[in-house]
């Protein structure tokens, strides 16, 4: 069975500290006599379920187009079931220890998906300590890609640390390799029986990151 984990992509969207609009517009449009439907929007490559790599923060970093096809499909998904409450930063303590050697792709599943349609969602987001990057980096080199339900590893009241949060996770000139960031994915499907993960990131020349659709492979 294949879920989506990645949100629709809507006129009116939930991103990093507020609300904003694609600003969707027929171009072209059969009901007014045209043969053809066709449409434009504008959006930044941030918005929605999305993909951070290293050169959001580093310019020698790489570049959502820089990535082999089959460094987006991960055969080793794990997710861990954990609890943050508005602007708690997710620090190296019990949580950790449930992590497998071979997992290649690590979700974390706080239920904050829940409140996608609140303002909390924005405002009051949690994060992650930068503490979390070194050590998975350190100790988990095997792991690609991290994947959370709420909208930035960086909380919207603390962007300093969040700043700091994600150069741990995508300096490329850290320990191992860079652990990739996927942020404000769609976990409130049943995720037992996970067995792969599938990234398609829109690749765009010269952007550092970009939007992207993750599917889930299910295990019948």
């Amino acid at each position: 069975m294949y879920i989506y984990l990645s949100y629709i992509l809507t006129n009116e969207l939930p991103v990093y500290g507020g609300m904003t609009s694609l600003n969707i517009d027929a171009v072209k449009s059969i009901s007014y006599g045209d043969l053809a439907n066709v449409y434009s929007f504008t959006m930044q490559n941030h918005w929605g379920t999305h993909v951070d790599c290293p050169a959001h923060f580093f310019e020698n970093g790489k570049n959502v187009t820089d990535y082999s096809p089959e460094f987006w499909f991960f055969k080793n998904p794990q997710v861990v079931e954990i609890s943050l409450k508005p602007s708690e930063l997710l620090y190296c303590n019990t949580w950790i220890k449930q992590i497998d050697c071979s997992t290649d792709i690590l979700i974390l599943r706080s239920g904050w998906y829940k409140l996608r349609d609140n303002k909390q969602y924005y405002k009051e987001n949690p994060g992650i300590h930068p503490e979390v990057g070194y050590f998975l980096r350190k100790n988990y080199p095997q792991i690609r890609a991290i994947g959370i339900d709420w909208i930035s590893i960086s909380p919207f009241q603390n962007r300093d640390i969040g700043r700091e949060a994600h150069r741990a996770f995508l300096n490329p000139n850290g320990m191992n390799k860079p652990i990739l960031l996927i942020e404000d994915m769609n976990l409130s499907s049943n995720l037992m029986g996970i067995k792969e993960v599938w990234v398609m990131p829109l690749r765009v020349e010269t952007i550092d990151s970009a939007p992207c659709t993750v599917i889930g492979v299910i295990k019948d």
